[in-house]
């Protein structure tokens, strides 16, 4: 089964955090790094596994300043556990503080099964394709296009009444991943705000787990 990777900005999204934050874990060498291309791509860049995402996730909601030899320790063990280990055991790190994984990774395990699949299933980029821009796969509408429709006002059975092919998870996909890959230019301060603001409202209905 091949790793699922993720680009900073996309792990910031699932991690609920900034991605700055998730570029200075990489920096300092906190998680590990794999270099390929982005979900089908020729460039390659530096991406973060769900592990990676998970790791983060636990960290943030100890709400201590670890030392970085701390932060190495806990990757060391963290990415050599198996999942269903880490949903389960308690870390003993001092005497009065515990982790207990599990706890705070369960939502973060969903969330990012949930969007790989997605993204995995209908979202294709291939630079013969509009340059590589990311479209919902066998069309050339762009990821972009969507949200940014949505974003205007545009309801999900518009779009659907004009392209009768499309499905609604191919939309919600589309959503999502322009989200979480906002384009060069756009703001992405908090990019999970953003992609709560898009999907409340009239969008809500076809966003619904």
């Amino acid at each position: 089964m091949s790793v699922k990777l993720f680009t900073p900005a996309e792990a910031a999204v699932l991690a609920q955090t900034l991605t700055r934050v998730i570029e200075k874990a990489i920096e300092d060498g906190v998680v590990e790094v794999h270099k390929a291309a982005v979900h089908g791509g020729a460039r390659k860049r530096r991406l973060l596994s769900a592990k990676g995402v998970h790791y983060i996730v636990l960290l943030r909601s100890c709400r201590v300043d670890f030392s970085r030899d701390v932060k190495l320790c806990l990757w060391k063990h963290f990415k050599t556990t198996s999942a269903n280990r880490l949903l389960n055991l308690e870390w003993r790190l001092s005497p009065g503080f515990r982790i207990k994984p599990g706890e705070v990774l369960r939502p973060s395990v969903m969330r990012v099964s949930r969007y790989s699949e997605a993204r995995d299933r209908w979202v294709r980029v291939d630079e013969d394709i509009k340059g590589g821009t990311p479209v919902i796969r066998g069309t050339r509408m762009s990821v972009y296009s969507v949200a940014g429709r949505l974003a205007h006002g545009d309801t999900i059975e518009e779009i659907l009444k004009e392209n009768s092919a499309l499905r609604r998870e191919a939309l919600k996909a589309a959503l999502e991943y322009a989200n979480a890959n906002p384009l060069v230019g756009r703001p992405g301060v908090r990019p999970w705000e953003t992609w709560k603001a898009l999907t409340s409202s009239s969008t809500n209905v076809f966003l619904r787990p």
